[in-house]
């Protein structure tokens, strides 16, 4: 569909459609070099050569900036996004990966929570033992299907049609929880 557009637009003289083109062109290159940087980072995970840069994270902190993060997306989509972690809970991690994999499944349970429903943001722990859940009033995914949306660009039969994704996002985030001793639930 891109490369069409990309062939008409060059087609015509018209600057309207070359910058349809255009923009259509640079958000489907954005998304494939996403999925290229996420597969190389699960490549990494199970390689055993992706780095941890180990610092002192602030969960809370952590937390509210994605919420932040991505209360834009769940306003559009018509679902209420909140965080629950207790101040002053501190952890020895890799912020980033951390992100990453808090960032995947808040961006899921926007995906796939209908509208008026409920997403919870939860961290809670010591730096000996770190639970974080993202809660949400979706459908969840089917327990015949748990084990294959861990598998990389596995989707839910019965959800693939609705929501955007590359099934990558559950890949990435039970890479990066095995890499801490810790399983996805």
């Amino acid at each position: 569909r891109r490369r069409v557009t990309a062939e008409s637009a060059l087609a015509t003289n018209d600057p309207a459609k070359h910058r349809e083109a255009l923009s259509d062109c640079l958000e489907e290159s954005e998304r494939v070099l996403s999925m290229l940087t996420t597969l190389m980072d699960i490549s990494e995970a199970e390689t055993g050569t992706m780095k941890l840069n180990v610092s002192q994270v602030e969960l809370a902190k952590l937390a509210e900036e994605t919420r932040e993060l991505y209360e834009d997306s769940a306003e559009a989509a018509g679902v209420t996004l909140n965080a629950s972690v207790p101040a002053g809970l501190i952890v020895a991690a890799d912020r980033d990966r951390l992100r990453q994999a808090l960032a995947n499944l808040v961006d899921n349970a926007i995906k796939y929570t209908p509208a008026e429903g409920n997403i919870m943001i939860y961290l809670e722990g010591s730096d000996k033992q770190l639970q974080f859940r993202v809660e949400d009033s979706g459908p969840g995914i089917p327990p015949d299907q748990y084990e294959n949306s861990l598998k990389r660009f596995h989707r839910c039969v019965e959800t693939a049609q609705t929501a955007q994704g590359s099934g990558l996002g559950f890949s990435i985030v039970e890479r990066i929880t095995t890499m801490y001793g810790a399983e996805l639930a």
